[in-house]
């Protein structure tokens, strides 16, 4: 007996959306969610129902073969729906918020000792590692 295959799927070809095709309304449902903005946000600002802003967002998903709302904004990226503005706008916000590492201290140049939280059975220990 030898091993056991994986099986293979053949890959979907996309076919390139015709962007002029994408009705406004569409279009800004798309821009909207793009932007992180729920579906009941996006009805917000429209004055849409949030029921709408679904249909939209299926109807776009049917156009540009996606599965999934993230699937579709992908898509949207890919077909040059949205300006690089609002990824440079997104960089530049992210670039804001502090570092994930520590960095040294003004007053000492060193950087602060490692902390360990250890949960206990009543309270947060610090454990000096």
């Amino acid at each position: 007996m030898g091993r056991r295959q994986k099986p293979t799927y053949p890959r979907m070809e996309v076919e390139l959306a015709d962007t002029t095709l994408l009705p406004p309304r569409r279009a800004e449902v798309l821009k909207l969610a793009a932007r992180g903005m729920s579906s009941k946000a996006i009805a917000r600002e429209l004055g849409i129902s949030p029921a709408t802003v679904e249909w939209h967002l299926d109807e776009a998903k049917d156009q540009f073969h996606a599965l999934t709302r993230l699937d579709l904004i992908s898509q949207g990226w890919m077909q040059g729906l949205f300006r690089a503005r609002m990824l440079a706008w997104a960089l530049m916000a992210f670039s804001t918020l502090p570092a994930l590492r520590s960095r040294p201290t003004p007053m000492t140049g060193t950087r602060p000792p490692a902390v360990r939280n250890v949960i206990g059975r009543n309270a947060i220990r610090e454990n000096r590692a």
